[in-house]
């Protein structure tokens, strides 16, 4: 339940003991009185008022301390709540969109490039002689490299793109209303920025980077792989490059 959910049964609630109070004292009361004892004497209509609202009083505080509990409950429901779509779709270690993510993600703005012929691109990047890396420093290392790539990805690109961890050593960056110009330009920025960055224990790391735009008839698959097959294409061709779908 909802806090709005939650406030419209306090409301709710509240309001029926008012309408129920008001009803006994002014109707139901006298019919009562009358069928027990011909003789019961109407109270007067301060009288009934103040009834009414000595019971509003007491219901109303009444409702403070389920209302405090219920108010806690929901929090604390919702935290979860949060907690568990996070957990969802965030790569544990990178802390960026999972794969799950990013391919709904892909998914929705495909079928908004249908409806309202916009267009977006997508990076794909793999870290070069990642193996290697693991082979002669361990995983442990390695999995620094990767929160260091990440990180190298968070600050470069811009406030509207979206980055995630397809998998592995690679990353994608998915570019809204953005051309293959753009994106070629963005990828190259992230080259340059993760070719002279120094990471601790390795020293020198590069990345080869394949990008793709939008085309007519595509879905999340086909579109990944013209982006996989350009970023192939750069690492046969020497790696440390980026190179745009044909």
């Amino acid at each position: 339940m909802k806090k709005e959910q939650f406030n419209l049964v306090l409301i709710a609630t509240l309001a029926s003991v008012i309408v129920l109070s008001a009803a006994w004292e002014f109707l139901f009361e006298d019919l009562v009185g009358l069928s027990v004892s011909g003789e019961h004497q109407p109270e007067s209509m301060m009288v009934r008022l103040e009834y009414v609202i000595s019971v509003t009083i007491f219901a109303s505080l009444s409702l403070i301390l389920p209302a405090l509990i219920g108010y806690r409950l929901i929090e604390k429901h919702e935290q979860l709540t949060e907690k568990i779509k996070r957990i969802s779709e965030e790569d544990y270690l990178t802390k960026l969109n999972n794969r799950r993510k990013i391919h709904g993600i892909i998914e929705n703005e495909i079928h908004r490039s249908k409806r309202y012929n916009s267009t977006f691109a997508i990076i794909l990047l793999d870290i070069d002689n990642f193996k290697t890396t693991n082979d002669s420093f361990g995983h442990n290392v390695g999995d620094q490299v990767l929160v260091q790539i990440s990180e190298i990805i968070r600050k470069t690109i811009r406030e509207s793109d979206i980055a995630s961890r397809w998998g592995g050593e690679e990353f994608l960056v998915f570019c809204p209303h953005t051309n293959i110009d753009g994106a070629f330009a963005l990828a190259e920025k992230l080259r340059t920025c993760i070719e002279k960055s120094e990471f601790e224990d390795v020293g020198y790391k590069t990345a080869s980077f394949g990008v793709a735009r939008v085309e007519h008839g595509d879905t999340v698959e086909s579109m990944i792989a013209r982006a996989d097959e350009a970023l192939y294409s750069a690492k046969n061709a020497g790696k440390n490059m980026v190179l745009a779908a044909g």
